[in-house]
């Protein structure tokens, strides 16, 4: 466990250093460095669960032959491992949300041409739908005086 605490230390340390590598990266190369790594992570998580699984077949053994003193030690060192792996997988999860974050932060800030466009566009399309709307009303008057005539005819000539 004091193991641990350099690491984190250096972990620390090295933030800034990480922050302005990560930003300098284009988003497409970030999102496969996150993908990369989360591939990385699952395949370490299988390979803790069959470890896992290997240990406890282990243990029973052990145990069987020696008692339970050292089942328990191996246990408590691979809840150790498994902890470590989730504030991993935790580390991880907010990394992916921080940049999703910065990703729609980027695409608002830098979207002010585009969001005026959007509106404009939406304005022109209302219109549009306005006009047509107003189309299809007058061919529907008109069609009902077809339909009319149509059976004024029929009827003068039956």
């Amino acid at each position: 466990m004091s193991d641990a605490n350099p690491a984190q230390g250096s972990e620390e340390a090295e933030a800034p250093d990480l922050s302005s590598r990560l930003s300098g990266m284009s988003p497409e190369r970030l999102a496969e460095e996150v993908i990369s790594v989360w591939d990385e992570v699952l395949r370490l998580e299988g390979e803790l669960a069959t470890e896992r699984q290997r240990a406890r077949a282990m243990e029973m053994e052990l145990e069987v032959r020696e008692g339970g003193d050292a089942s328990r030690a191996k246990m408590v060192e691979l809840e150790e491992a498994l902890r470590v792996a989730d504030l991993r997988i935790a580390q991880m999860e907010v990394l992916l949300e921080n940049e999703r974050s910065r990703r729609v932060d980027g695409e608002m800030g830098g979207g002010e041409g585009r969001l005026a466009e959007l509106q404009e566009e939406n304005s022109r399309l209302l219109q549009t739908e306005d006009e047509q709307v107003m189309l299809i009303l007058d061919m529907e008057v008109q069609l009902e005086r077809l339909i009319a005539e149509i059976e004024r005819i029929r009827s003068s000539s039956d």
